[in-house]
């Protein structure tokens, strides 16, 4: 412990006196010439409005302007004896030089005032990897809405079930950053907050091959940030909803999913009088009534099983005094709807910023809170009133003081804070874990229970079991993630041509997790098809917690304390026919974990107690990672660019930290665990290349091209442990690096710049993204299944889930400018009018088709490893918008219609069939008996009833992409 502190508060001082950048502000450089000579103005004057940035130029007539915050500003350029010129729309984005030149006319030079409205730039000759970078406008007028739906439209990205997928990596290997903060959830991955979409400037996105100065992803990084008050008074509020219609009842040939949102943004100077302390703040509400989904609905009232109707009839009629009874439900709920699984988020966030010329301080903070239900569809009305209950808040804060040196340099020093707290309880007794399986307590809510712990016997019909009554929801679980980081920034320009930049990060971990099943008291679970059933005392998750929830700091169960911190040089070379980003970044990570000293003779205590003696703390993990990173200008109009990288992070920490009792109890039992948890993993490793040509054609068109392969090693797999032949326990299940893939795709875009009010994009993806493992528990029916002692593990690599080998989108922007468009009655009806179309196509996931002849857990391969894929999908999206003033306000009213043709595209298949609907069994041979059976002893009507409830239940509606969704939005801008 005392090296582990000692190397700690050495990398804070290194952090603290080390040059390090934050990739939040952006560069601005040019060069000022006359008009009509050509020649260089020394010391003109270059000024963005309505800011204090500003350059004069050097000997050379070049001006360099650092550490502008991104968004779309107005440039002006001065020079004594010359008349102005005014750049506008000029878009300046985190982390990416921006290239701007003035030619000043003289006094003498006969010309009105100039001001130059600048056109979107289709190539930057100083980006050096795959960087995209997605403004506001553009997100207003995309028929998508949230951080991840837009990022899901670029090349690269698969996003199936809600993760996202970049260029062939898992999902956990994604990092999202807010402000420079980074959200990701440690435990499980993925992001815990994105902000609020109306606040957000710029969307940065880089798959793979970013600089030095990140780290933490091995797949990509998807950056937001938010806007900063301006120097006018600015308001904003959007509303869009799609309840337009009764649950159940159809609306152009879909539903209404109960999904509102209202947002609203206000901006400005704290006083009018003082312009240099300015706020910025965005709320909003999003609420869903069901998740969108293509819900068929069942309707099956007075539902009873024939067998044991025929059963108590033969009693009745035979005089029997106790014929029993026969239990029927009504087994119904409306289409187009899941019961109780409503889900209700509120956002807070904002911003100070402060001018303090040559000092600037900035406080950011948002605050997140959820709630909702998580009902199941094949629950009747009275049992989904017991769904299980979710709340969680998320909170997190930056300061960020920073300090202009020179016109070469500057330093900030930055502090984060993120605190996630999330659980998931019973909707009635929540945090009154006792109360679960309490047969007294339950009465008094009008649930009855056999006795204590014992739910009621289910009703079985057709030899599908229904839950008799309300029943509590059998789980309590609650996570808390708490991380704090600081770091101290600096950068310095030398000369024209070098950007240096050289620093660290920091963070350290709090995490705490509780989570057990509270009805029962005893879990079955057994390690074979056909081996007897194990009984197996039901202990909870805990770490941070005690074993009956309370906050604990100490112990081996007490909370986990990673650390995570990196080191970095870099420099960026920008010339005018190259520029090189070359870097080194130095890797550090504590998990604070332990390992067995020998992971095959486990001890144990007495009560199934772990030994602590026998485990020893998991080593610190460092690497030394090179970055590299070339453009090659051609021609203003020409640019190649490569990109070489190695890049190193830790898997989730889920799969290497979990309660010890529940460890104990694991390994004791020896029991099949799809999920269990590593031991002394170490990061998963990357190195990618990529290499791209940039071309333009005329004015109004370009394209890239780029290519990429990745290599991917030590990725997490399962694998069983067998036990020393003197061990107290026996074979048992762990997660250990294992895993590797191979990744190599083609990513094209074209782009049209808006001409004759149209503008388009393209987006294809190849790409071939094979491993052994698509994920940690890919392998776990071939230990479970496996005939031997030693399963067999894939050695060769096979497409993985997730690969989609084609991918596209195309879209469209049609839009009339003021005082455009055809006259009627002498207005300018189509003014302001816009309508744009998304286009998105796709090859289906991969999958291996297998027989089953029993329709139990055994299942043969019919075909090499993930050879077959799901059916090719196709969908259109669109919003029409209009736009109009009323008094100071500017309008914007839009229908949005999320697949608009209302096309069922299949995102899964059953394995046995390839077929979404039908898994197959009714037509098999078992099934057709059974159906006979049914027909021949009670005739066509049950048969056919029989195969019709098994279809309702069999029928997986999350195995389709979304239905059609009709929406109508208002925003009003002051």
């Amino acid at each position: 412990m005392k090296n582990r502190f000692t190397v700690i508060m050495l990398i804070l001082f290194v952090a603290v006196f080390a040059f390090v950048v934050n990739a939040q502000t952006g560069k601005v450089v040019g060069k000022v010439t006359d008009l009509e000579t050509g020649e260089a103005l020394i010391g003109a004057n270059v000024i963005i409005s309505g800011t204090n940035f500003g350059a004069a130029t050097n000997l050379d007539g070049n001006f360099i302007i650092l550490n502008v915050p991104p968004g779309n500003y107005t440039l002006v350029g001065k020079y004594i004896g010359y008349k102005d010129i005014t750049q506008s729309n000029i878009v300046v984005s985190a982390g990416i030089t921006t290239d701007i030149n003035f030619k000043l006319p003289s006094e003498t030079y006969i010309t009105d005032e100039v001001v130059i409205v600048a056109k979107k730039d289709l190539i930057n000759k100083n980006v050096t990897n795959s960087n995209t970078i997605i403004t506001p406008e553009e997100m207003e007028n995309l028929p998508v809405r949230g951080v991840n739906s837009v990022v899901s439209t670029q090349t690269g990205v698969v996003n199936q079930d809600g993760n996202l997928y970049v260029r062939g990596s898992r999902s956990d290997q994604v990092a999202f950053y807010v402000d420079g903060v980074l959200v990701n959830d440690p435990v499980f991955g993925g992001a815990r907050t994105l902000g609020i979409f109306n606040a957000v400037q710029e969307i940065q996105f880089q798959a793979g091959g970013y600089s030095a100065e990140f780290g933490g992803a091995n797949a990509g990084i998807i950056s937001t940030t938010s806007k900063i008050g301006t120097e006018k008074y600015q308001f904003s509020f959007e509303g869009i909803t799609d309840n337009f219609v009764q649950v159940g009842n159809k609306f152009l040939g879909t539903y209404s999913y109960g999904y509102s949102e209202y947002a609203f943004t206000a901006g400005g100077p704290i006083t009018p009088e003082y312009k240099n302390l300015r706020f910025f703040i965005a709320g909003n509400n999003v609420y869903n009534r069901t998740p969108v989904n293509w819900y068929r609905g069942a309707n099956f009232p007075g539902l009873y099983d024939p067998d044991r109707k025929a059963a108590y009839d033969l009693a009745v009629a035979s005089g029997s005094s106790n014929p029993g009874t026969v239990d029927t439900i009504d087994f119904i709920y409306p289409a187009g709807y899941l019961l109780n699984s409503g889900q209700n988020t509120y956002n807070l966030q904002g911003n100070l910023y402060w001018d303090l010329n040559p000092f600037t301080i900035r406080l950011n903070g948002s605050f997140r809170y959820t709630e909702g239900r998580n009902g199941r569809v094949l629950l009747t009305h009275r049992t989904s009133d017991r769904a299980g209950y979710n709340e969680g808040q998320t909170i997190t804060s930056s300061l960020k003081i920073t300090q202009v040196l020179s016109d070469k340099a500057f330093y900030d020093v930055i502090f984060n804070y993120f605190d996630d707290y999330n659980v998931n309880m019973d909707p009635i007794f929540k945090h009154n874990v006792a109360a679960y399986g309490d047969s007294v307590e339950n009465a008094k809510v009008g649930t009855t229970l056999r006795s204590d712990g014992q739910f009621p016997t289910s009703i079985v019909i057709y030899g599908n079991s229904f839950t008799r009554s309300v029943v509590p929801f059998n789980n309590y679980t609650k996570n808390r993630s708490r991380n704090m980081g600081g770091t101290l920034n600096l950068l310095y320009q030398i000369g024209q041509h070098h950007e240096l930049k050289t620093g660290g990060d920091f963070k350290y971990f709090t995490i705490r997790r509780y989570s057990v099943a509270p009805v029962s008291t005893v879990n079955l679970a057994r390690s074979q098809p056909e081996a007897e059933y194990y009984d197996l005392y039901n202990r909870p998750d805990n770490y941070g917690y005690d074993e009956v929830g309370n906050l604990i700091d100490s112990g081996i169960n007490g909370p986990k304390h990673p650390v995570f911190a990196g080191y970095y040089i870099q420099d960026k070379m920008e010339f005018s026919d190259l520029i090189v980003n070359f870097g080194l970044r130095l890797d550090y990570i504590d998990t604070d974990g332990q390992r067995f000293k020998d992971p095959s003779k486990i001890k144990f205590l007495e009560g199934d107690v772990l030994d602590p003696d026998g485990l020893e703390d998991v080593p610190v993990f460092s690497q030394i990672s090179p970055r590299l990173g070339f453009s090659f200008p051609v021609t203003d109009k020409t640019v190649f660019h490569a990109q070489y990288g190695k890049f190193v992070q830790q898997s989730r920490l889920r799969d290497i930290y979990q309660g010890y009792n529940l460890v104990a109890d694991n390994i004791k039992g020896g029991f099949a665990i799809q999920n269990p948890v590593g031991f002394g993993l170490t990061p998963e490793r990357t190195t990618q290349y990529e290499i791209g040509f940039k071309q333009q054609i005329g004015e109004i068109f370009a394209f890239d091209l780029t290519g990429f392969y990745k290599d991917i090693k030590d990725q997490i797999q399962i694998r069983s442990v067998f036990a020393d032949p003197s061990a107290n326990h026996r074979q048992y299940y762990a997660f250990v690096n294992g895993d590797f893939a191979t990744v190599k795709g083609i990513e094209f875009k074209f782009d049209l710049r808006r001409t004759e009010r149209i503008s388009a994009t393209f987006d294809y993806t190849y790409s071939d993204a094979q491993g052994t493992g698509s994920n940690p528990s890919s392998s776990f029916r071939q230990i479970w299944q496996s005939p031997t002692s030693t399963p067999f593990f894939p050695q060769q690599i096979a497409p993985l889930d997730f690969n989609r080998a084609h991918s596209g989108f195309v879209n469209f922007d049609y839009r009339f400018a003021s005082d455009d468009g055809p006259t009627l009655f002498g207005a300018k009806i189509l003014e302001n009018f816009g309508a744009n179309l998304l286009i998105s196509f796709t090859s289906g996931f991969n999958y291996t088709r297998w027989d089953d002849d029993s329709y139990g857990n055994r299942r043969n391969p019919t075909e090499p490893l993930n050879s077959s894929t799901t059916p090719f999908s196709f969908q259109l999206d669109a919003k029409v918008d209009k736009s109009f003033n009323i008094g100071p306000l500017e309008a914007n009213v839009y229908l949005w219609v999320i697949n608009l043709l209302n096309t069922q595209n299949a995102e899964a298949v059953f394995n046995v069939t390839g077929d979404p609907y039908d898994d197959g069994y009714l037509s098999s041979p078992q099934g057709s008996l059974l159906v006979q059976s049914y027909r021949t002893k009670f005739g066509e009507e049950v048969a056919n009833q029989y195969q019709d409830i098994y279809r309702t239940l069999t029928y997986d509606a999350t195995s389709f992409g979304p239905p059609r969704q009709v929406r109508l939005g208002v925003r009003l801008n002051y």
